[in-house]
């Protein structure tokens, strides 16, 4: 009996890490993809930024400055980062928005920031049958 017990008890903390590691869904993963190229930014691509930018975009970055799509742009231009690494991601959809969070690391040099790990959260909104980021927000990762 005592082992019938422990059996129970062990699926009861396990069956709900099993149901919340579900695979992302088909839209999920189209966005992740989206969030990754966007998030390259050793290799800046203006007419990407301007076609995955929304007119109303708005972020707000680890070192504190909030910036629009010209601005997002100007910035990403003049980046000089060497590499980027991403850890973590996770997508989560509501319809035509999808929330994509996780780790980034930045290494090399952009005036205002500091180079370093990470936690982001980017939004994107379907909208005219395209996928654009709407927003989000950084934070630095403490060294430890």
């Amino acid at each position: 009996m005592k082992h019938l017990m422990r059996l129970v008890a062990a699926s009861l903390v396990f069956v709900p890490a099993v149901i919340g590691a579900q695979a992302p869904s088909a839209i999920e993963q189209e966005v992740l993809k989206l969030d990754r190229a966007f998030n390259d930014v050793t290799k800046p691509d203006r007419a990407s930024l301007e076609k995955w930018l929304a007119s109303d975009y708005l972020y707000v970055h680890s070192n504190g400055s909030v910036l629009d799509r010209a601005g997002e742009i100007r910035d990403t231009m003049s980046t000089t980062w060497t590499g980027v690494k991403l850890d973590d991601l996770k997508a989560r959809s509501y319809g035509d928005v999808v929330i994509i969070t996780g780790a980034i690391t930045l290494t090399g040099t952009s005036k205002g920031y500091v180079t370093g790990a990470r936690r982001f959260t980017d939004i994107w909104v379907k909208r005219n049958g395209q996928w654009q980021i709407v927003g989000g927000q950084s934070t630095l990762v403490p060294a430890k």
